[in-house]
């Protein structure tokens, strides 16, 4: 198979099933070059053990803003000054990064997540009140999929009722309202939001509360040190990237994916036991990520796979298909199974030195909507053909753009 054929990333052919070029290139060549939209060459990462590797080593940079370095779109060199090149440069790379994930990682703790389940397990009930009172039908993502995510980051960040509104449009921006197109829309949302922040963040200096951004802003690294207002407005630019979209986008995709697969959703409806393993398969089996994947910069000759990496190259690194990696789960790694046993071992939420930190968070929020969702509505299915769901994505998610149900008649 030529993988240069195609650009990079390569177009799925239905929901959830892996682009085919993934399995062949896992077998055959688990580390090679490929082209992008751009015209430019970078390689791609693919099999499991590779991915965590690369996602280990300090020599692969997460700053892709470099000279020479390969152009991901062709507005790529245009937008080089864009908010989201310059976006978080403090805390990118070590020790930044890691003076920074020190501090920020005492806020996010089990113990932190197991404190929000009450108040999630409410705001998922409240909304779920909502949709009951509407009747029979209701599109599942603008609904509820994108309404259960921004009261838990609006709750973290301490944002007052009466405030709301305008963060939640401002963070619609940065999410798929706008169906970025381009880094240079991407980037202008990230402005926007990152204004609002240092606003909230003043406000909190003010007058803090017990919520999660004034514990940040008073936490101290070892030295006693504090962060910055500009690592401030970096993390809750992350938390609503993370927090809000991420955690959206994956809801939709996780019931789009039980909807598909009713055998699936109905062991569940039998089994809700199986609730935490089946957040697991679903994160590696319907993961939000286009398959795009983690990009990175080489800052030197790297051997991964058998294959030397040269330096200056742009890598990218796909947790997508290292989800998929029969090697690891099965050799029916390409069908969901709440059952799996190994899927625990998903890495959607990344490895290493920048797994996700709100990982303990997004699992509470599925576990709390799939299952309080499945309790009230045990009829729950689609509402239209599986065929009439448009599946959109912006520069980094795959989800469907709505996802209609109805919660009576036939299953």
């Amino acid at each position: 198979m030529d993988v240069t054929a195609r650009p990079y990333p390569y177009a799925r052919t239905s929901p959830f099933l892996e682009p085919p070029e993934w399995a062949w290139i896992r077998a055959n060549e688990p580390v090679t070059a490929v082209k992008l939209a751009s015209g430019d060459p970078a390689w791609l990462v693919t099999r499991y053990e590779d991915v965590r590797a690369a996602m280990l080593d300090p020599r692969f940079s997460r700053t892709i803003n470099r000279p020479g370095a390969s152009r991901v779109d062709t507005g790529y060199k245009a937008d080089a000054a864009s908010p989201v090149f310059t976006f978080g440069g403090s805390i990118n790379e070590p020790p930044g990064h890691t003076r920074w994930r020190r501090i920020v990682a005492k806020a996010f703790t089990q113990r932190q997540a197991d404190a929000m389940q009450p108040h999630i397990a409410a705001h998922t009930d409240q909304i779920l009140d909502t949709l009951t009172a509407r009747g029979d039908t209701f599109d599942l993502m603008a609904d509820f999929a994108y309404q259960l995510p921004i009261r838990v980051i609006c709750d973290l960040l301490g944002i007052e009722v009466d405030n709301r509104p305008e963060f939640t449009a401002l963070a619609a921006k940065l999410t798929r309202r706008d169906m970025q197109s381009s880094f240079a829309d991407f980037g202008e949302a990230l402005g926007g939001i990152g204004r609002y922040a240092a606003t909230l963040i003043a406000r909190k200096r003010r007058s803090q509360g017990d919520d999660l951004l004034s514990k940040l802003i008073t936490l101290r690294d070892e030295d006693e040190s504090q962060l910055s207002n500009e690592e401030l407005i970096s993390t809750v630019i992350l938390l609503l990237m993370a927090g809000y979209e991420s955690t959206a986008v994956q809801l939709g995709n996780a019931f789009y994916a039980l909807l598909l697969n009713p055998t699936q959703l109905a062991l569940l409806r039998e089994r809700p036991e199986l609730i935490a393993n089946a957040v697991e398969e679903l994160l590696r089996w319907a993961q939000m990520g286009t398959g795009f994947a983690v990009a990175k910069h080489a800052t030197a000759d790297i051997e991964l796979g058998g294959v030397t990496i040269p330096e200056g190259a742009t890598v990218f690194v796909s947790l997508g298909s290292g989800n998929r990696d029969t090697s690891v789960f099965g050799v029916d790694a390409g069908l969901l199974d709440l059952t799996r046993e190994r899927a625990g071992a998903q890495i959607a939420f990344s490895y290493g030195p920048h797994y996700c930190l709100g990982a303990a968070l997004a699992r509470t929020e599925m576990r709390e909507a799939i299952s309080r969702m499945l309790a009230r509505f045990p009829r729950l299915h689609l509402a239209g053909d599986p065929g009439d769901v448009v599946l959109a994505s912006n520069l980094f998610t795959y989800y469907p753009r709505e996802l209609p149900v109805a919660v009576g008649g036939a299953r």
